[in-house]
């Protein structure tokens, strides 16, 4: 179970066209995903396309150019390898006479290095006064 839960909501306006979509931007520090739940309530009427990307990039659907159109639907998603970082952006469209929105909620933990994590100390030796082969790093 996650740590913390972070949500926002995207209200996608009327005009914005597949071919012309709103980008929303979901700003929030690096944490590690853990899960992202997509939620459209009832209304859209198929009239809403959307996807979920990270720095242009689309991850949910993860096939490139596919959108959701939901109507009253809410899904969960596990990532396997999904970005850290922030970057996160709803791409959407709305071809209907109404404004609709889109609820985002990331299910994250803290970062194992942001929980206070010292770097490791490096110590680097190098010989001198070996004949051959020339002198070695460790």
């Amino acid at each position: 179970m996650a740590d913390y839960e972070l949500q926002g909501t995207v209200t996608v306006s009327p005009g914005a066209t597949p071919d012309n979509p709103e980008v929303a931007g979901l700003s929030f520090d690096d944490w590690e995903v853990e899960a992202i739940t997509l939620e459209v309530p009832a209304g859209p009427k198929g009239n809403l396309g959307f996807y979920l990307a990270n720095n242009g990039v689309q991850w949910v659907p993860f096939s490139a150019g596919e959108w959701f159109v939901w109507d009253g639907h809410e899904q969960t998603f596990y990532p396997d390898s999904y970005p850290n970082a922030g970057g996160w952006e709803i791409v959407a469209y709305n071809t209907g006479y109404y404004p609709h929105d889109i609820k985002v909620r990331f299910h994250v933990n803290q970062l194992q290095a942001a929980a206070g994590a010292t770097l490791p100390t490096v110590l680097t030796f190098v010989e001198s006064g070996v004949p051959t082969p020339d002198p070695v790093v460790l």
